[in-house]
């Protein structure tokens, strides 16, 4: 049964390098089309035999699957946005260029800002368009070049006063502690000016070396941001590109408690853009948990989204537990770890959830498989973000075509509630 299912879902991850590249092709859309009729089979024969639930639940989630990707492959070029083509462009870019964005001293990290940078003004922004927020930031070493880590490494053999982890150097003072230093970041703000004070802040960290994680979320944020320069809206729009996201959300929690009372309440909702392209799904998360009373307030980014999306023809997931259906893993007995619309603190949405911002949060990633929190990302690769294999090559060769194929979704749901002319907070 898993041998079955792991090739039937390697190839429906394959087959699609044509959708939004080369066009549709008919030979692989038969296959796919022969592959799905067999899965299909194979479920109607599990039926009034021994199958587990789960068994049974896994065969139909790779039956969705295999049918969302003969959609795509049902797809052409000329039906990818220019805006989904343009952050694929611009992913690329990162990629290649721009991989080592380590906030204190990654090799391409003021690199990154530049390109940020011109490619605004390049698109019209001026330079009071954009504004930059220092972030301080404190750590307990400095990033060692190859010789200061040999040293190091020496040190720590014969006293024990100094040690290189991640390429820093940590050594121990007079004092025996190991001293704190601080470094200076930025977050890059850009402003585009609405008919309304009404406002809506795009966020995605800029920071850390993967090109998923968030490589993904600064190409679609930034192709966006171009893109809407000389476009009428009724809100504001803000464009934030957060520093830190990566040692704890320090940027966009900075960002959020600097906010004036008056600039809380003109914000309508932050969208939180993070990890779009690997992950097995589309997802949309928003709202506040409350275990007492057991409900999910301040969905309205959420529910309105979920609505574009449907106007749109777009579906997204979203995290499927409750106090009703618990996670196989669920850590917080008797309670949801995260009860659906919501999810887990841990990226940029943190710090203006804790504030009293609503928020929208974009994810590609998969909540159906261990642990049971969206952390796992993929059947095939398992978690891709935080590890070595966050590069577009090995992206692209298990999940061919997936990339492009979540920006452009998330590039049109972002379009259209980018342009929405109302929005009940």
């Amino acid at each position: 049964m898993k041998k079955l299912l792991t090739i039937l879902l390697a190839a429906a991850m394959t087959v699609i390098a044509a959708f939004g590249l080369f066009g549709c092709n008919n030979s692989e859309t038969d296959n796919l089309k022969a592959e799905l009729a067999a899965l299909q089979k194979q479920l109607d024969d599990m039926s009034g035999t021994s199958a587990t639930n789960d068994e049974v639940k896994k065969l139909n989630d790779q039956i969705d699957s295999l049918k969302d990707q003969l959609s795509y492959m049902n797809d052409t070029i000329s039906e990818v946005s220019p805006l989904g083509l343009d952050s694929y462009k611009k992913l690329k870019y990162i990629d290649k260029n721009l991989s080592d964005r380590d906030c204190y001293s990654g090799e391409n990290f003021k690199d990154t800002q530049n390109w940020i940078k011109e490619n605004l003004l390049s698109a019209g922004y001026s330079e009071s368009d954009i504004t930059y927020q220092e972030v301080e930031l404190s750590t307990y070493a400095e990033k060692a070049t190859l010789e200061e880590s040999l040293s190091a490494v020496k040190s720590y053999v014969t006293d024990g006063k100094s040690y290189t982890k991640n390429k820093r150097v940590y050594t121990e003072d007079e004092n025996g502690t190991y001293t704190k230093v601080t470094a200076i970041s930025e977050n890059i703000i850009v402003t585009k000016p609405g008919d309304t004070e009404k406002t809506i802040i795009v966020g995605m960290h800029y920071d850390g070396d993967g090109t998923g994680d968030n490589g993904s979320g600064v190409a679609l944020g930034l192709s966006t941001a171009m893109k809407f320069q000389n476009v009428q809206t009724t809100f504001t729009i803000k464009f934030i590109f957060f520093t830190a996201e990566e040692i704890g959300c320090k940027g966009s929690t900075a960002y959020a408690n600097a906010m004036t009372e008056e600039e809380i309440a003109n914000t309508l909702y932050m969208i939180n853009m993070d990890s779009l392209v690997c992950g097995d799904y589309t997802y949309l998360y928003g709202g506040v948990q409350d275990n007492e009373t057991k409900t999910v307030s301040k969905t309205e980014a959420y529910d309105n989204a979920m609505k574009v999306a449907e106007s749109l023809g777009l579906s997204f997931k979203s995290n499927p537990w409750s106090w009703d259906n618990l996670a196989p893993e669920n850590y917080d007995t008797p309670y949801p770890d995260y009860a659906t619309p919501t999810t887990g603190d841990w990226s940029d949405h943190k710090g203006f959830k804790n504030v009293g911002v609503t928020y929208l949060y974009f994810e590609a990633t998969n909540w159906e498989i261990p642990d049971y929190t969206g952390y796992g990302e993929s059947y095939i690769t398992g978690m891709i973000m935080n590890t070595s294999k966050d590069y577009l090559a090995y992206i692209e060769k298990y999940y061919p075509g997936r990339p492009l194929a979540h920006l452009n979704k998330f590039a049109t749901l972002l379009n259209g509630l980018l342009v929405q002319k109302t929005f009940n907070k």
